[in-house]
């Protein structure tokens, strides 16, 4: 089986906590106490969601991409 490859968005969820969804798996959402941890259960989520979808006879959507960026505007 090829490597399938997802785009991870972590986010300052605060009180040193980091959020981390996937958008291509909207079921992939978790948190760790650092970033460290929250790369870890992202993995553990990513490889639950696609044994579910797999045991349900659902298709894996095809890794998209994501773009974060910052903008600025005048207060």
């Amino acid at each position: 089986m090829s490597a399938l490859k997802f785009n991870v968005v972590y986010e300052d969820a605060g009180a040193g906590w980091v959020y981390a969804h996937v958008p291509e798996l909207p079921e992939v959402q978790t948190q760790g106490e650092d970033l460290e941890q929250a790369r870890s259960m992202v993995l553990d989520a990513i490889s639950m969601v696609l044994d579910e979808r797999r045991a349900r006879g659902e298709s894996i959507p095809q890794p998209g991409w994501a773009l974060v960026e910052s903008v600025e505007i005048a207060a």
